[in-house]
């Protein structure tokens, strides 16, 4: 090799189809010896800045290689040839400026090396200000991936990185309330660095950025704005925490970003039903604030149209309006005809007309089932031998007693909303409306009264068997309470109190979905240790019998 050199110096600089250089072949096999006659013996001294098609310098590939190793630091090959590249790299002032892009510091933070990365920073301190094509310092890809111990090596070395932004005006902070990295790490990491002799992080706040709302990106927001769009209620929750000002807690809640949106916009817009709860509850917050287009908060709420079953539409709604959220003047609260005419391009006549229309109909099927319900009672009637013939058979069970009241109303309250909706095929637009609303409580206690009755019918007539009673009755108490929270939404639009069971409601149904993840979670991992472990008790009982019979 080194007669080649000598004679053939030149062709340290050829490149393979992968447009790798001899020197990037040789720190992939880890060959610490022709590392360093090629360095030594080659005569371009830009080697170890040379990158092949994937834009990976030697230095970049030598730092992967190195984690990727199994051997200890300081002992290995590996470690040998980084600081081999790193001390050649050193020797070069401009380094900073050749070494662009791949950064080696990327690729001790992408491998969480806390040790490598201190020695590079250590041997080429000026690759803490090179940025990637995103104008991002390695502080901010630190603070992107969640990275703290990263982030206390680079701040020892330069504090002032958390006061550097991007090509988006964003800084670090800015980065990692977007990726949802908990605030309250990041911001305790990053101020305590900068003030190390300060005492809390409310007094560093203070110190270091007196007015939090201060700190904005290119777009105008604050890092409140950043949490509430990428929907991290952690985040929110933690820089509401750390902002223990309530002057600056009102400022960063009702700051406007270049759209006029402030952060419950946004939230609102995203529907992050969990930070539109947490942002509704601080007590400063203005809730009517318009941006730029005239919308509030509840009027962006409403033209969403997201479908996420997670969080649905309805449950960011409510949430606004049991905090009080206005909308603008000039919109109705959850205004169905609006958004009904608009879509329909018909006129309010004709588009109240065909919701009286549905609700006559719905109403109808209504009655007549519960006619037919009322006519066959479960269990029957007693023969004509019977001392009391023609009555119910199970008249004294309690379950058959609510399933008759229940009936009872489902069929006289959706006969009344027949009769009340009768009037709105009238061509008067006035009397038309009267009846829609009026009718809509009507129908809402006759479903609910069909359903109840329906529950009671089934419950009476499996309450032989305990077990599957007992699940009949608790499933349809479940999805009964689903209803009358869905029916009251819809018919009482406008209404606090309606709005606030859909809030509770969605609240109970979310921490019920968790627990049950949990406890399938769980289960799970109970079951494939005792699989295993069953596995090994069988192999040192049995042996090698053992595996051939499985």
């Amino acid at each position: 090799m080194e007669l080649i050199l000598i004679h053939f110096p030149n062709t340290v600089t050829q490149k393979n189809s992968s447009e790798d250089t001899a020197l990037h072949v040789a720190i992939q096999d880890g060959r610490f010896n022709a590392i360093e006659k090629l360095i030594r013996l080659g005569t371009d001294s830009e080697i170890i800045y040379q990158k092949n098609k994937d834009s990976i310098s030697p230095l970049y590939l030598a730092t992967e290689k190195c984690e990727s190793s199994g051997e200890k630091l300081c002992e290995g090959e590996r470690w040998k040839i980084l600081q081999l590249l790193l001390q050649e790299s050193a020797r070069d002032e401009a380094y900073a400026v050749k070494i662009q892009g791949m950064s080696p510091v990327l690729a001790a933070l992408k491998k969480s090396n806390k040790d490598i990365l201190k020695e590079i920073i250590d041997q080429l301190p000026k690759l803490l200000h090179v940025r990637d094509e995103n104008g991002w310092t390695p502080l901010h890809a630190a603070a992107w991936d969640g990275n703290v111990e990263a982030m206390e090596i680079l701040l020892s070395k330069c504090p002032y990185l958390a006061l550097q932004t991007d090509k988006n005006g964003s800084y670090p902070i800015h980065i990692a309330c977007e990726r949802k990295i908990k605030a309250f790490v990041v911001m305790k990491v990053t101020l305590v660095k900068l003030h190390p002799l300060s005492g809390t992080i409310g007094l560093l706040i203070k110190e270091t950025w007196p007015d939090l709302a201060e700190i904005k990106n290119k777009k105008g927001q604050n890092i409140l704005h950043v949490a509430a769009k990428a929907g991290s209620d952690d985040a929110v929750q933690c820089i509401l925490e750390l902002s223990s000002e309530p002057v600056i807690i009102e400022k960063l809640v009702n700051s406007k970003d270049v759209d006029g949106n402030t952060p419950l916009h946004l939230a609102s817009m995203h529907n992050h039903c969990e930070v539109m709860r947490s942002l509704t509850k601080v007590k400063g917050i203005c809730s009517e604030h318009c941006n730029n287009d005239g919308l509030t908060a509840l009027d962006v709420a409403m033209k969403s149209r997201s479908l996420s079953t997670e969080n649905p539409v309805l449950l960011g709604r409510a949430i606004l309006i049991v905090a009080g959220i206005l909308q603008s003047e000039d919109r109705d609260i959850l205004s169905l005809r609006e958004q009904g005419c608009g879509e329909s391009k018909s006129s309010p006549a004709e588009w109240i007309k065909d919701r009286v229309n549905t609700l006559l109909l719905v109403a109808t099927l209504v009655a007549s089932v519960t006619f037919t319900a009322g006519v066959t009672l479960p269990g029957g009637y007693n023969a004509s031998s019977d001392p009391h013939p023609g009555t119910a058979t199970m008249l004294h069970k309690g379950m058959f007693q609510l399933f008759v009241i229940s009936n009872m109303l489902a069929m006289y309250s959706s006969i009344l909303a027949v009769v009340v909706l009768l009037w709105g095929l009238s061509r008067d637009f006035y009397v038309a409306e009267l009846a829609y609303h009026s009718a809509g409580p009507l129908l809402l206690m006759a479903l609910i009264g069909m359903s109840v009755a329906f529950l009671a019918a089934v419950t009476v007539a499996v309450s032989k068997l305990t077990w599957l009673g007992n699940l009949v009755l608790s499933v349809g108490v479940l999805y009964l309470a689903k209803v009358v929270v869905v029916l009251s939404a819809l018919i009482f639009p406008s209404s606090k109190s309606a709005m606030r069971i859909v809030v509770l409601y969605y609240m109970a149904v979310s921490k019920v979905r968790r627990f049950v993840k949990s406890c399938v979670w769980s289960f799970g991992c109970i079951m494939f240790i005792g699989s295993v472990s069953s596995y090994f008790l069988c192999y040192l009982l049995l042996g090698k019998d053992f595996l051939v019979r499985f």
